[in-house]
């Protein structure tokens, strides 16, 4: 069931968001205008891989419906979204690309291959 939250996310169209690997979401990681966005509820993180250290936690309801908190005013933000395995992550990542994010990423195999390369979560 935990992991339904994150693999049952609906299909996704086109966008100009595209998949990105852990080394290379790793090198974004803590750099100034690259926000790191963990759209999975609090209780299933916690439950699972934890979240990337920094990411924020916003809803892919949110976001399709464009309540994102002030930072995201700002479009030129490049914005790297993740969930435990990633489909949950393409989708936020596609809504964030159909809001007019000109940069915006998913992690190629979300939060699991991101422990798995050895790097830190937060629960």
């Amino acid at each position: 069931m935990i992991m339904a939250s994150c693999a049952n996310a609906g299909t996704v169209e086109n966008s100009t968001a595209t998949a990105i690997t852990v080394a290379e979401a790793k090198g974004y990681h803590g750099r100034a205008g690259v926000e790191f966005v963990d759209p999975r509820p609090a209780d299933v993180i916690a439950a699972t891989t934890g979240k990337i250290p920094g990411a924020r936690l916003i809803s892919v309801e949110d976001v399709e419906a464009g309540n994102l908190p002030p930072v995201f005013a700002d479009k030129s933000l490049h914005v790297v979204t993740t969930c435990m395995a990633g489909p949950m992550a393409r989708r936020a990542a596609t809504a964030f690309a159909k809001a007019g994010f000109g940069r915006v990423n998913w992690i190629e195999g979300g939060t699991t291959a991101w422990v798995e390369a050895g790097h830190p979560t937060v629960r």
